[in-house]
């Protein structure tokens, strides 16, 4: 018998509304209650549960060294961009539009 690794995992969200002189400053107000422990999120914040092999396992380091597993994984990643909205694209490449937003000034000058 074989051994698989199976990752789990639960994304609880919460949509904080805060009040700030920029997005920066918001982000830094709604990080820290949330260190502090004043924002929590909980179980009526679940969102999903994502059940998968996990991808790191030393199972797959052969195929993502394999070169013709890239090129397939590239010409379906691309085909899947084309078909992700701005918003998603916005996540995949940046992480938040923040940080998109102060990229895309950046490179206007």
């Amino acid at each position: 018998m074989e051994t698989f690794e199976v990752e789990i995992t639960e994304t609880l969200q919460n949509v904080i509304t805060v009040k700030a002189k920029s997005e920066d400053e918001a982000m830094d107000i709604v990080y820290m209650q949330y260190k502090k422990g004043i924002i929590e999120l909980d179980d009526s914040n679940y969102v999903d549960t994502d059940i998968t092999i996990f991808l790191y396992s030393e199972n797959h380091k052969e195929l993502f060294e394999n070169e013709n597993f890239k090129e397939f994984i590239l010409k379906n990643a691309e085909l899947s961009l084309v078909n992700m909205s701005v918003e998603e694209l916005t996540k995949l490449a940046f992480g938040d539009i923040s940080y998109a937003k102060k990229m895309f000034y950046e490179n206007q000058e």
